[in-house]
């Protein structure tokens, strides 16, 4: 794995792309994250290490404007791993982009639901913990399976919205003259 001023500048961008999209959904609420764009693009472009890395330094530059962000590293590195390991994910096909989404989005969705049940009780800074508050008021199940559940929907929307985004750019001819030169 050879590293480059190119890689470097690209993995910075991704980060970068990380905050801004973390900053959106925690100061609007949404109820998906916006958090992996940057590590979806990093892992597309340079394989799981650079998807991994770009998710370890989002969790912990995001953690200055949002604490709980680092005890969710682990999902970013689920997501970074994914997206560099699974070539298929890039596939220009906008309708296998629904059915592929589940091999990030379900390992994440557990991760996360896991943290946000066991570390921090169901109630996290995402606009998601909204929706696990107003089931948990009124469905009398664990507190994990409501989690879990809200997890699977949001992580899913989040990683498709993420998958669609990336493919898109990463298959331009413009993006792949960048990567080559």
């Amino acid at each position: 794995m050879k590293i480059s001023t190119k890689k470097i500048t690209i993995l910075a961008l991704c980060i970068a792309m990380n905050m801004v999209g973390s900053w959106i959904g925690l100061m609007i609420k949404l109820p998906v994250y916006l958090d992996s764009i940057g590590t979806v693009m990093a892992g597309f472009a340079f394989g799981p290490v650079f998807g991994i890395l770009a998710g370890v330094i989002t969790a912990l530059v995001n953690t200055i404007s949002d604490p709980v962000a680092l005890y969710f590293m682990p999902t970013q590195i689920i997501v970074g791993f994914t997206a560099g390991y699974f070539k298929f994910l890039k596939r220009e096909d906008f309708l296998s982009k629904f059915y592929l989404t589940p091999v990030m989005s379900i390992p994440a969705a557990i991760s996360s639901a896991l943290i946000a049940t066991y570390l921090f009780g169901t109630v996290t800074t995402a606009g998601s913990s909204y929706i696990v508050q107003a089931l948990r008021a009124i469905i009398d199940i664990s507190d994990f399976v409501i989690v879990l559940g809200v997890q699977i929907i949001t992580d899913y929307l989040d990683k498709l919205l993420s998958i669609i985004l990336v493919s898109k750019i990463y298959n331009m001819n413009a993006f792949k003259n960048i990567l080559n030169k």
